[in-house]
């Protein structure tokens, strides 16, 4: 029992020495939130504008569109864009 007692503290004592990963420079955008700044100018667009502008943005991998008030799932995700559209216009551009 002591031999095995005295394996786990070592392992443990190994693992607390490691130091935490060094933090990363300031790096491109990773999720669609970090764009929320620039949707205003896409607001009356068409679909296919924004859509092109969109998958400019980089963390910006899945976009999804509807009318208003269409039902979409609720599932969240960081890196898709909602765009709503009305009569050939983009009306509002969200994230999940």
């Amino acid at each position: 029992m002591r031999a095995v007692s005295l394996v786990v503290l070592l392992v443990l004592a190994a693992c607390a020495d490691q130091a935490p990963p060094p933090a990363q420079a300031a790096a491109a955008p990773t999720e669609c939130a970090s764009h929320e700044p620039e949707f205003r100018p896409l607001i009356g667009m068409t679909e296919a504008e924004v859509r092109t502008a969109l998958a400019a943005m980089p963390g910006i991998r899945s976009v999804r569109s509807g009318p208003p008030n269409a039902p979409m799932t609720s599932d969240f995700r960081i890196d898709r864009a909602t765009i709503v559209v009305s009569r050939g216009r983009v009306i509002r551009i969200g994230c999940g």
